[in-house]
């Protein structure tokens, strides 16, 4: 049922006088049902819009690691998406870093601050860190002796201290009410706890908090509402509402254990409030108060004369003293009659739950006999499993069905043929592999050899020229010779132009024809074969041949024929009768094991039917003994009740005879009454004047600007759904360093 504006006005104050943020919620869920009208219609959610009405739910908890003077170190998020319509993929709106799946697998793609999940179905938990800004500060201060210091000095000192926790809110919104604009806080509820130790605290007093000592610790619990009294425009102390929480002690030797603060606008998002239709309801139920007690002034006048007119009618009730009288005398008869009848009813009793009881009994050792073969069972089917290769599953009574027939669906049908072919590919490649090094020697010689003709080849070429450079200069000098000429004289003739292009050209003619014949090209190719065989020239060729041999190609050659050797071996294998042969065979056996693994799970599940219904028959006979115990105790309650209903009734006999004889003072009684409802009357009229008249009068005062700063507050409140972006519900929790050595 709609709470009215003042019983939730109601909360807050007392939420702010220390009653609790969780005893404000507390309250008003018991209020909520203490009503029986029809509970409303669900109002569609708050804040939600085109981006993220297709969103899951988030219940999301910020954890936030402090200093111990608040400073903040290390903010990590927490956050539960409700996957309620068991989607495949869930998209959500969030600013988190270095998120990780904490309770699964399941992987996301994240595009912008849209984070897509693949989620299959399940609900998901993850973690993530964000730099953003916290919607609450906390700073905390101490004290030693009146003067600041800070919480490393104060280690391990005595004297007076004070520790203060402040708490800033720094998410407003300026609204306008009553026409006037005005800044409204986003409201939140901090609650503070810690322990202090009785040796080193005492004296210890608390401002806007509570205390419990059990004799060895102090456990404190602070609370604030930082904004709520500027959002709500309270002054001039009509009402406390704190925003700061501090204790004070007499301390030896000081030190202090982490503080732990909760940090929530639930309390506010609960409250639920129609403030529209509160308003006017709050001024109506005021009316009807005032209507009430006018109606309690007229009833009690109303009383007055009523009981004038007992009193002139005193004489009928003589007369009905005298037939109750008989009543009485005839209710007594019964009474101890049906006290007979509930004694024999509770020996009955007894001796039926005496019976249950014995056979309630033995059902534990035989709830234990059957589990113990059951278990037999399982260690039998286990060895089996275990006998015929199949390692790595234990059956249990809990598992043994989902874990046979997954067994089952591996072995039979088409995944007999694959599994024998996995399992002969495996072989294979393993025994292969284990070759790898020899497949890799004989590639490496066969590539060396090539390498090594390719640089020989190149060695030589290189050779050859320099050796038929170094002849055909000779065979020009010779030329020359017979002319009478030097190779200097003759590149001097070229250079002036003495010598002619006709000149040079018969003469690199004769030096042509020379190096054309059998003996000058045998005198080169003997030079070469002399060459190819000095010191220089071999070093020169193996630097060349180990440089290519260590190069990334060659290696990369060597590696990828290697490769292609080993799967050309592994293809041949596979493809060989002997291996086809296995494979066949392999998966026969296998359809055969699902076949035998299939009776095995028939008749586990035929002791299983057995196993299940003997745990329901003795669950039925422990009920049945409870039941019968309790049968015995309420026959019990009933015997004793019908003998008290006996003793009752013989005193109810003896008390209206003492009724009837005393008939004459009960109208001396009356006379009495009569005259205390005339001042009752006198009382209810002074009420309604000097108190319901007066609390009419302060509810005439501007109580729609404060309906409309309460209404701007919850709003705001329910349009703050997470800290990390996206639809649901956050708490924050500030954990602070300890204070100690």
């Amino acid at each position: 049922m709609k709470q009215s504006l003042l019983k939730k006005m109601c909360y807050i104050a007392a939420a702010a006088m220390l009653t609790g943020a969780v005893g404000v919620t507390a309250a008003y869920a018991a209020n909520e049902g203490a009503d029986n009208e029809p509970a409303e219609e669900k109002a569609p959610e708050v804040g939600e819009t085109a981006e993220n009405a297709g969103e899951p739910e988030k219940d999301e908890t910020v954890y936030v690691l402090a200093k111990a003077n608040g400073a903040v170190n290390k903010v990590i998020v927490s956050d539960h998406l409700k996957n309620t319509d068991a989607k495949s993929l869930l998209t959500e709106t969030s600013e988190l870093k270095n998120v990780e799946n904490v309770k699964g697998d399941e992987t996301f793609s994240e595009s912008g601050d849209t984070r897509t999940w693949n989620a299959g179905g399940k609900d998901i938990y993850y973690q993530g860190t964000s730099d953003a800004e916290l919607p609450l500060d906390i700073s905390i201060s101490y004290k030693l002796g009146g003067k600041d210091i800070s919480p490393e000095e104060l280690v391990g000192k005595s004297g007076k201290v004070t520790v203060r926790f402040d708490y800033t809110n720094k998410l407003s919104e300026e609204v306008t009410v009553k026409g006037e604009k005005t800044a409204v806080y986003v409201p939140f509820a901090a609650l503070t706890a810690l322990m202090l130790d009785d040796d080193s605290f005492r004296n210890i007093e608390v401002t806007n908090g509570r205390k419990m000592d059990d004799g060895d610790r102090t456990f404190i619990v602070g609370t604030a509402f930082p904004g709520l009294s500027e959002s709500l425009d309270i002054k001039d102390g009509k009402l406390e509402i704190p925003e700061y929480f501090e204790f004070t002690a007499d301390v030896t030797d000081f030190s202090m254990a982490n503080t732990v603060t909760v940090v929530t606008n639930e309390v506010f998002n609960k409250l639920g409030v129609d403030l529209d239709s509160d308003g006017e309801e709050l001024t109506e139920d005021i009316d009807r108060l005032h209507d009430a007690v006018s109606q309690l002034t007229d009833g009690t006048e109303r009383l007055h004369d009523g009981l004038a007119e007992l009193l002139d009618k005193s004489s009928a009730l003589t007369d009905g003293v005298g037939a109750l009288r008989d009543g009485a005398d005839s209710l007594k008869d019964g009474a101890e009659k049906a006290n007979d009848g509930a004694a024999q009813l509770y020996t009955g009793s007894e001796k039926l739950s005496e019976g249950l009881d014995t056979l309630n009994s033995n059902s534990a050792q035989l709830t234990a006999g059957s589990e113990q073969v059951f278990n037999s069972l399982l260690d039998m089917a286990n060895s089996q499993l275990e006998a015929a290769g199949i390692t790595g599953y234990k059956l249990t009574i809990a598992n043994y069905a989902e874990t046979l027939d997954k067994l089952v669906a591996s072995l039979d049908g088409d995944n007999a043929l694959k599994t024998a072919q996995d399992t002969a590919k495996k072989q294979v490649t393993e025994a292969v592999e284990a070759n790898r090094a020899a497949v890799e020697a004989e590639v490496t010689k066969a590539v060396t050899e090539q390498v090594t003709a390719k640089v020989n080849e190149a060695v030589k070429t290189s050779v050859t020229e320099k050796v038929t450079e170094a002849v055909k200069a000779k065979v020009l000098a010779g030329v020359l010779a017979a002319q009478n000429m030097t190779v200097e004289q003759y590149q001097q003739g070229v250079a002036a132009g003495v010598i002619d292009a006709a000149a040079q050209q018969k003469i690199e003619g004769a030096v042509a024809q020379q190096l054309g014949t059998d003996e000058i090209k045998a005198q080169i190719s003997a030079a070469v074969e002399q060459q190819m065989q000095t010191p220089e020239v071999k070093a020169q060729a193996d630097a060349a041949l180990a440089q290519q041999l260590g190069s990334d190609e060659v290696k990369a050659a060597i590696k990828q024929n290697t490769d292609e050797q080993v799967e050309k071996l592994i293809t041949e294998n596979l493809s060989s009768k002997d291996v086809q042969d296995k494979i066949k065979a392999g998966a026969d056996e296998a359809k055969a094991g699902a076949a035998k693994l299939k009776a095995l799970k028939e008749q586990l599940d035929s002791y299983n039917t057995f196993y299940t219904g003997l745990a329901q028959y003795t669950d039925g006979v422990a009920q049945a003994a409870d039941g019968a115990k309790q049968v015995k105790d309420g026959l019990g309650a009933l015997s004793d009740g019908t003998k008290q209903l006996a003793d009752g009734s013989g005193q109810l006999a003896d008390g209206v005879k003492q009724l009837d004889d005393k008939v004459p003072a009960l109208l001396d009684g009356i006379n009495q009454l009569t005259d205390g409802s005339e001042q009752l009357a006198d009382g209810a009229q002074r009420f309604s004047d000097e108190g319901i008249s007066k609390l009419v009068e302060l509810v005439g005062g501007d109580l729609g600007k404060a309906i409309d700063r309460f209404n701007a507050m919850s709003e705001l409140s329910q349009r703050y759904e997470t800290y990390s972006g996206g639809k649901g519900s956050v708490k924050f929790i500030y954990r602070t360093d300890a204070v100690e050595k």
